[in-house]
């Protein structure tokens, strides 16, 4: 199976919504080996595939992929699922020949310029377009022609038990809902977060079911003012944050990488939006609710409070 050497996203969502697509590409002869920021190396352990990280440093990063190069067989074939220049640029230097959408003035270095699709599709057929389009230049047949309805997120055993030891450590009862109140960023000028996550606390734990936020590192003070009545527990990594969320009664996030990362799981979740585009990048969970929009904007408490009800009644 030749090897390709996958540039993966820049961000937590964008990552799990490569999934279908990156099984496509095994599921269709070749081998991927990933490369990206470091973080997402325990996000993505389960899925079996080589993963060596980039640091953000020229120099270094580009020692790291002329060797990912040579243990490829040399001169070896490169998918790139972020849109930028500088990825390109990286893998064209490193000596791989690259497939890619030609955006951002890059298209002299591709090996293989995959035309985009259209636009407005949402992010996991935009990447599974590239990686079928990417197979057919390099003369191979796609497994199949469209993404499947899950991501199908792999964990580890140790992301399991890390899960079940993080519940005993913090005193978390059966019955809990992880919620996501923080989104960093601004979208088009405007905050990506719903500001009522506080008036949640009260009414799901009259419901027997415990609220509880584990923030990243960098989010710790942001989530104790956004929800300050919620249990707040210490940073974990993001595959033991998705074994936590399949264990969760439910997940409650804004449209980050959070919401992704349920989805991922097939977690019951509900998505809160306000400022982005559901069509493009919402959850691609059959289990989600999604409130909100960008015509609408963000849902009512109430709104979100009837989801939560019709949430726990399904089985």
């Amino acid at each position: 199976m030749p090897n390709v050497l996958c540039r993966l996203p820049n961000h937590v969502g964008d990552c799990c919504m490569a999934l279908p697509a990156l099984r496509l590409l095994e599921a269709s002869g070749f081998t991927p080996i990933l490369t990206g920021k470091r973080w997402a190396e325990d996000l993505m352990a389960g899925m079996g595939w080589r993963f060596d990280p980039i640091e953000g440093h020229v120099t270094e990063d580009l020692s790291r992929i002329r060797n990912l190069a040579q243990l490829a067989g040399g001169n070896p074939l490169g998918l790139l699922y972020p849109n930028s220049f500088s990825s390109a640029l990286l893998f064209k230097v490193g000596g791989i020949r690259s497939a890619g959408f030609p955006t951002d003035a890059r298209s002299l270095l591709l090996d293989k310029k995959v035309p985009e699709p259209e636009k407005n599709i949402h992010e996991v057929e935009r990447f599974f377009r590239l990686t079928e389009g990417a197979v057919r230049a390099w003369g191979g047949t796609p497994a199949w022609n469209e993404p499947e309805k899950t991501l199908g997120l792999k964990l580890l055993a140790r992301h399991e038990a890390a899960a079940r030891n993080l519940i005993e450590s913090q005193n978390l009862p059966e019955r809990f809902a992880l919620l996501a109140p923080v989104a960093r960023g601004i979208h088009n000028g405007q905050e990506k977060h719903w500001k009522h996550f506080n008036e949640l606390c009260a009414p799901l734990r009259a419901k027997g079911i415990e609220p509880v936020v584990f923030p990243s590192p960098h989010e710790e003070d942001d989530c104790r003012k956004a929800c300050p009545d919620a249990r707040i527990c210490p940073p974990t990594t993001l595959g033991n944050y998705a074994a936590l969320a399949k264990r969760a009664e439910l997940v409650i996030a804004n449209d980050s990488g959070i919401s992704h990362i349920a989805a991922a799981v097939g977690a019951k979740q509900i998505t809160l939006i306000g400022v982005t585009t559901v069509e493009r990048t919402g959850p691609w969970n059959e289990r989600a609710r999604v409130l909100g929009s960008i015509e609408a904007g963000w849902p009512s408490v109430n709104a979100v409070l009837d989801a939560i009800d019709g949430l726990l009644s399904e089985n």
